[in-house]
């Protein structure tokens, strides 16, 4: 009664007790919220990034990835690798453009016309207005296209825009060089340090030197305490610490595998397409209705397929079909459609004349239209040949050559569309034809051909060997089971021992990663990793990656800091045994040398040891036969001649040595060869100073939210 008592005179201070938390509670919940639903991806040295305006850069560099890797579309690695180098160059130039601010560092309206048109242009412009054929710069190329910059009909848009972010390009490379400049050419070694570094390089210590390596005491010789741990923690603290946090995680794969079912299945479909294969007169049809893969009308050179498929293609008659065979995941029908023998690599320029209904969504002319202006060029550059290339950057519809003067580069037979592929194998070097295809009409230059050999055209009917739809299902069931019945951590591994899963591991999971072990585009696992709502120990649901089914837990959560022992105890368990043997060895070895003095008596003790005679450098801790000894190093050279010496502990053993001689560096006053080596060594550490500015800009990244 008393407690109720005291309960009840103090009601309202657990009112207001409760009142508090609750409302810490819907804050802190109401600030999760708000940050996932901001519209900010980053903050950058205090400078806010909307996502659309990153969205935005990020577009534009996947167009022009597109445009560089003649790609319609990236893969999911693709653009997650864009995605990365856009970040990394919105920081770039936000961290460096507050340093160019701030030193009064710029390039003039002057400076950035010179480097487009004066003298000596910068290189992107060099190797956008070069005659491919040539490799002659064309100035005069440079001074029309931006007369016409503004001209719809003679600069497209897209090419516009195109030349405006190669200026942006050339600017920013400028103020990089003005930047580096200005930091290593700063750099100044005065006579003093360098004859220092000098005397420290060339002076040599000459030693009689013996070591008892780790490797002979037995692991079991020695115990490792909980205070072992912690003494080897802090002594090393630093070396644990980390910038960014990461996750370690263990996970399942539930990988889909072909059923017995499946199997037959798939045979009888395969016999069913031969039974067909062998009386169809369209094979392109066919093939296209039939196979997983579409008609390819490329021709193909030996040492195209497997050699043994490529065997019995290029020995078979044109028409046969071989029996269904395995390859690379499939099965496959092959049939011989035709031989022949063509020229194995092609060159050729081309002027591209499009029109409305074409794949250049550009294009609004009409085709009839489109025939006349091909025809009208056609005739210009028979007249005068040397007008190709200007015309090619200035009129053709192919906006990814149009900076190559039209240049398509070589490239394999069979690899253009058909029309235009046969145009080239049927023409010589130097002719120059008009030819129709889906993109419109093409002026083509026949520019080069090289190392004829015999190519085969062949039909492939393609069955890839994927598991039906029941398998599927009883796979994800399997998967989606294991993952409701394993909710901890402890559950989960215990599970994956008496299944006999193989379990996969990530240790330093990475907020950025895109990748786990044995998954390609592993990016909503490592965004579960690290969702603040994910406990430690916790299991997720299922994955599907790719058609793979995974389920993960979360093994540890390391945070930006010092990594807890508790974590780093495995990890650090060789190093701590190592650090007891060490202690065993130094007291074994001190005790030793009390009773002699002589070096070779105490090599004595140990067999498979020898004393061996070196020369050894300040500047170096690398030691001839004994590896990086940093600490034996700086002994030797504090030592006393003649003196026996030791144990020393070091990284790989304890060593005992006798310095018999140092020798000092040869005489000269001469030490500008020094001061080149040192400000050489200074000037490629300054390239550093870009990742040292962006860990002072206070970067914040939230693309885990969006991406």
């Amino acid at each position: 009664m008393a407690i109720i008592g005291e309960i009840r005179k103090r009601y309202w201070l657990l009112v207001a007790i409760i009142g508090v938390a609750l409302l810490l509670f819907v804050l802190s919940d109401f600030q999760r919220k708000r940050t996932k639903q901001s519209n900010t991806i980053g903050v950058i040295a205090g400078e806010k990034i909307a996502i659309t305006e990153f969205n935005l850069k990020v577009e534009e560099n996947s167009e022009m990835q597109k445009t560089n890797s003649g790609k319609d579309n990236l893969t999911a690695e693709e653009n997650y690798q864009v995605r990365q180098q856009t970040w990394q160059q919105v920081v770039n130039e936000i961290v460096m453009n507050k340093q160019y601010d701030m030193l009064g560092i710029s390039v003039s309206v002057e400076e950035l016309d010179d480097l487009v048109r004066g003298k000596n242009p910068h290189q992107y412009i060099l190797k956008s207005f070069s005659d491919p054929k040539t490799g002659q710069f064309n100035p005069k190329a440079v001074t029309e296209f931006l007369q016409n910059l503004d001209n719809a009909e003679k600069v497209s848009p897209e090419n516009k825009q195109r030349y405006l972010q190669m200026e942006k390009y050339i600017k920013n490379d400028r103020l990089s060089t003005k930047y580096n400049n200005l930091i290593t050419k700063c750099f100044y070694v005065p006579t003093a340090l360098a004859k220092r570094n000098y005397t420290e390089s060339n002076t040599m210590a000459n030693v009689r030197l013996t070591g008892v390596t780790y490797q002979t005491v037995s692991d079991s010789a020695v115990k490792v305490a909980d205070a072992d741990f912690e003494k080897y923690y802090n002594e090393n603290k630093y070396k644990f610490k980390q910038d960014k946090p990461v996750r370690n995680i263990e996970y399942v794969l539930f990988e889909p595998k072909m059923s017995e079912e499946d199997v037959v299945l798939m045979k009888a479909n395969i016999q069913k397409a031969y039974n067909e294969f062998v009386i169809t007169t369209d094979v392109p049809g066919f093939v296209n209705a039939t196979s997983d893969n579409r008609y390819d009308s490329t021709w193909h050179k030996r040492g195209t397929f497997a050699p043994n498929i490529d065997t019995l293609l290029f020995t078979a008659p044109v028409g046969q079909i071989l029996e269904p065979l395995e390859d690379n995941g499939m099965y496959r029908i092959l049939k011989v459609v035709d031989r022949q023998t063509n020229p194995d690599s092609l060159k050729a320029s081309h002027i591209l004349i499009s029109y409305a209904g074409t794949p250049i969504q550009t294009a609004t002319r009409t085709r009839e239209a489109a025939d006349k202006l091909a025809d009208s060029i056609l005739n210009m550059v028979k007249a005068n040949p040397v007008a190709f290339e200007m015309l090619a950057a200035t009129r053709s519809d192919d906006e990814s050559v149009k900076a190559k003067m039209g240049d398509l580069g070589w490239f394999e037979d069979g690899k253009m569309v058909p029309e235009f592929n046969a145009a080239v194998v049927k023409g010589n070097v130097g002719d120059i034809k008009k030819v129709e295809t889906q993109f419109g009409f093409h002026i083509i230059k026949i520019t080069g051909k090289k190392d004829p050999s015999t190519k085969i055209k062949v039909a492939a009917i393609d069955f890839r060997m994927e598991p039906g739809s029941k398998t599927i299902e009883a796979l994800y069931n399997e998967a989606s089971n294991f993952a409701a019945a394993n909710t901890t951590l402890e559950k989960f591994e215990k599970s994956v021992k008496d299944k006999g899963l193989n379990l996969r591991n990530s240790d330093r999971l990475n907020e950025t990663d895109n990748t786990v072990p044995g998954l390609k585009t592993a990016r909503e696992i490592v965004r579960w990793s690290f969702n603040e709502d994910t406990e430690k120990g916790a299991v997720s649901n299922v994955f599907d990656i790719e058609g793979t089914y995974v389920v993960v837990a979360l093994k540890n959560k390391v945070e930006k800091g010092f990594v807890p022992l508790d974590i780093l105890k495995e990890a650090i368990k060789p190093l701590v045994i190592r650090e007891k043997k060490g202690e065993y060895l130094m007291k074994k070895v001190s005790d030793q040398l009390a009773k002699t003095k002589d070096i070779n008596a105490f090599v004595q003790q140990y067999p498979n040891t020898k004393v061996d005679t070196t020369d050894v450098s300040f500047t170096s801790a690398n030691i001839p036969n004994y590896g990086h000894e940093a600490k034996l190093t700086g002994q030797i050279f504090a030592a006393k001649k003649g003196q026996v010496t030791g144990p020393v502990q070091g990284d790989q053993g304890v060593y005992v040595f006798v310095l018999d001689q140092m020798k000092e560096a040869p005489a000269t006053t001469d030490f500008e060869n020094q001061k080149r080596q040192m400000a050489q060594y200074f000037q490629g550490r300054a390239g550093m100073l870009s990742n040292i500015l962006q860990e002072k800009a206070d970067i914040k990244d939230h693309r885990l939210l969006f991406y």
